[in-house]
């Protein structure tokens, strides 16, 4: 297969990976939001953690269908 065409298929999959990391996250925080108290501060810091990490997901669809198109512009 060529590495364009992965590179393709990455970039959509990417795109509801952000969504459902952004919602699933803050379930998957681990044990070091445990050691927080207060529980309102916690909650917070489980949003903004699962926003971050769909955020940064969410930059990887535009890159990666960039990088599609020149690589398979390059391989004609």
């Amino acid at each position: 297969m060529k590495l364009s065409k992965i590179a393709f298929w990455f970039g959509l999959v990417s795109i509801p990976l952000s969504v459902l990391i952004w919602f699933v996250a803050p379930d998957l925080g681990g044990s070091s939001y445990d050691a927080i108290a207060d529980t309102a501060l916690r909650t917070a810091f489980k949003a903004a953690h699962s926003e971050r990490w769909g955020i940064f997901v969410g930059l990887w669809p535009a890159t990666l269908l960039i990088l599609s198109r020149i690589l398979n512009e390059r391989g004609k």
